[in-house]
């Protein structure tokens, strides 16, 4: 049987470092839980990779879950004895981690090894929205993006929105097989109780970067205060600092009023993440851009309306429930956070709804990902397409779930 080969260098990385996991790296750890038991491991070192054999594929796979210092003991333990695979030929390789891809060494460890590469795209938003970013992470990203359009066996993208970003990026250009695949969140911790609170909460989760515009609710914030005082409500705002992060915890430490009202969580686990949503009035995403969006999912999967950007991901996943709204427009922010504090009419209409969220699961997600899998590993020539150009579309409504998808 050809093997899998699974892209670990991110995943391994961030538990060396010992990082709070961003949405990306999530999507790392469901694939290493999923393709775990039968997939060879994968490390790469500035797009030199290493490809280990099933034996210490295993013990690898079973360290992701060890604290920070017995992982580092371990991997060190796992790679002293140079566990490295030889015969891999032919085999499918996998990078959802988004690790590497657009170096020249990477390309050509791919000839020498006549593997076939299968990528996911979670976004192009440093190309997109250059602004956001550094020119070297925009210049990065663009390597990648081109490598997988010109070399990729397959790519896996998460939303539609991403596929018609590709697709316009791509111009006339033909894509190879394209998969849609929707991203689960998993299953949320169940709060212990919703704590009753003398003022709203307001809860953003993210990492704390200027993609994700929480310097919009700090404005917010301050004109609330000023016109309410100490009935002003509650906003925390959970995630690690990222670029651009900086100026909105030194605004928070330059100003003891706005302090007092918002503050800043770190390092914030799983369950710690469910049980502050869970006690929100709702999850405020202002972002300027989007590849997905698990936070909003993650929300409405605990029944917590979502105050979010007017994105063409957010609406896509959203199934019309979030309230959705320029991420400039900090007057129309304002007034739709006042109607949350007052329960009004558009916090009532989410109420309603919020019932009715069929969110995306990581079962549908794989078994989409396996059928599709075989379909490359059978056939690199004669890839499944549609009429639209490549598109292979999985089972979205409710009475498709659970069967395969058929070209």
């Amino acid at each position: 049987m050809t093997p899998l080969l699974l892209d670990m260098t991110r995943a391994v990385a961030r538990r060396w470092k010992g990082a709070t996991p961003s949405g990306l790296d999530r999507v790392c750890d469901a694939y290493a839980r999923h393709f775990g038991g039968e997939a060879l491991a994968v490390l790469q070192l500035r797009g030199q990779a290493i490809v280990l054999d099933p034996s210490a594929s295993r013990k690898l796979f079973a360290a992701l879950d060890l604290p920070t210092w017995q992982f580092r003991r371990r991997l060190a333990a796992i790679l002293l004895r140079r566990p490295f695979a030889r015969d891999f030929g032919g085999a499918t390789y996998l990078n959802v981690g988004h690790s590497d891809f657009d170096l020249p060494a990477h390309a050509r460890w791919l000839r020498k090894n006549t593997v076939r590469p299968v990528y996911m795209l979670h976004d192009l938003i440093p190309i997109t929205h250059p602004q956001v970013t550094t020119p070297h992470k925009t210049r990065r990203h663009r390597g990648r993006v081109d490598h997988a359009l010109h070399n990729a066996a397959g790519i896996i993208v998460n939303s539609q929105a991403t596929a018609d970003e590709l697709r316009f990026y791509a111009g006339g250009q033909h894509l190879p097989p394209l998969l849609i695949a929707p991203l689960g969140s998993g299953a949320m911790p169940v709060p212990l109780r919703r704590e009753a609170s003398a003022r709203p909460l307001f809860v953003c989760v993210g990492t704390i970067e200027t993609r994700k515009n929480h310097r919009l609710l700090l404005r917010v914030w301050s004109d609330m205060i000023a016109r309410l005082g100490d009935a002003a409500p509650r906003l925390v705002l959970a995630g690690s600092i990222g670029l651009g992060g900086e100026l909105v915890r030194d605004r928070l430490r330059a100003d003891p009023l706005l302090r007092r009202h918002v503050e800043i969580r770190t390092g914030l686990d799983d369950a710690q993440i469910a049980q502050l949503v869970a006690t929100a009035r709702a999850m405020v995403l202002p972002s300027l851009a989007e590849g997905y969006g698990l936070p909003l999912v993650e929300a409405l999967q605990l029944r917590v309306p979502v105050i979010a950007s007017d994105l063409p991901s957010l609406r896509e996943i959203g199934q019309g429930i979030p309230t959705l709204l320029d991420p400039q427009d900090s007057a129309a922010w304002a007034a739709a956070i006042a109607d949350f504090c007052d329960q009004g009419q558009e916090y009532q209409r989410q109420l309603a709804r919020i019932g009715s969220f069929d969110p995306p699961d990581w079962e549908q997600h794989f078994a989409n990902c396996a059928q599709w899998l075989a379909q490359i590993a059978q056939s690199a020539d004669k890839p499944c397409m549609d009429s639209d150009n490549r598109i292979y579309r999985p089972a979205t409504s409710a009475s498709e779930k659970g069967q395969a998808a058929q070209c």
